[in-house]
């Protein structure tokens, strides 16, 4: 899958790096800004540090997380396999003369990270088009890529959402027989577990590399998702300590409502996500979340 996964992602980011530089910067009262919700999450990772002087952006984009950063005055580094992504990212650089913005081109598991440490390393929709054995090898890299007290910020795609959305997602699951764990993962979650209770609970086993899903609205195949545990799990076997877990894109309704009443759903979600940082609750209502590492 891993390869034919790429291809097809690189050929659809391609294709609309100018449609997701939008995306990025729309104020539309029927879309929920799931990039700048990901994107603030972690500017306040950085701002919660005692120091960050080097940052890294995994899957960058068109930069505007990149740029972010460089305004705080913080070296910051986006590399993406898209070319068009990055020359985007590099002309928003130019336009705001942000000199401490620097963009590359090509894969991660290409770039060269023997040469310099970070103090922060962020990849907000960089995973789901890995397979896990990538994400296992990727983890590895930023582990050893940061310097000691360094934070590891990833995003990903939600899967105890699919207990919740009510939809072909959940039935999947059904059919698959992960629903029992999901669940519970989900209890543990509402119910306010610490992450050290989290870390040791019983998770469903990953998702097979050859899955496929129900659309998505990106036009991949194949976007893998993982649950809270299953990711706080994979972190610490790299040598990581998990700080936080924040939810993004929390639903108060279910998509079928939402693609009826889309204002309905953003008026929600919106107001919801001014409690997501101490609304670890939330995170099974959320289609995607955030998890803070730190090198110790």
């Amino acid at each position: 899958m891993g390869i034919g996964q790429q291809s097809e992602t690189l050929g659809y980011f391609r294709e609309h790096a100018e449609d997701w530089r939008k995306k990025a910067n729309a104020q539309d009262l029927l879309r929920v800004n799931v990039i700048q919700q990901r994107n603030g999450f972690v500017l306040h990772v950085i701002k919660s540090r005692v120091e960050t002087r080097s940052a890294l952006d995994v899957g960058s984009g068109t930069g505007d997380l990149v740029c972010a950063i460089a305004r705080l005055g913080i070296s910051a580094t986006g590399i993406d396999f898209a070319d068009e992504m990055i020359r985007l990212g590099r002309q928003q650089a130019e336009q705001n003369r942000l000199v401490q913005a620097d963009f590359h081109c090509g894969s991660i598991f290409d770039f060269d990270l023997t040469t310099k440490r970070y103090d922060l390393i962020s990849a907000n929709g960089f995973i789901e088009y890995i397979t896990p054995a990538q994400l296992e090898q990727f983890l590895d890299l930023a582990q050893r890529a940061l310097k000691p007290g360094g934070s590891l910020v990833l995003g990903s795609r939600n899967r105890l959402f699919n207990m919740v959305s009510i939809n072909a997602f959940t039935l999947e699951e059904l059919t698959a027989g992960a629903a029992d764990l999901l669940l519970r993962e989900a209890v543990a979650l509402a119910g306010g577990a610490s992450l050290d209770e989290l870390a040791e609970s019983d998770t469903v086993r990953l998702q097979d590399t050859e899955t496929t899903h129900p659309y998505t609205g990106v036009g991949v195949s194949t976007r893998f998702q993982y649950t809270p545990v299953q990711l706080m799990k994979l972190v610490i076997a790299s040598g990581l300590c998990v700080e936080q877990i924040y939810p993004v894109h929390i639903h108060g309704v279910p998509p079928a409502f939402k693609q009826q009443q889309p204002e309905v759903h953003v008026a929600i979600a919106n107001r919801l996500q001014e409690f997501a940082l101490d609304g670890i609750s939330l995170v099974p209502y959320a289609s995607t979340f955030m998890l803070h590492a730190r090198k110790e």
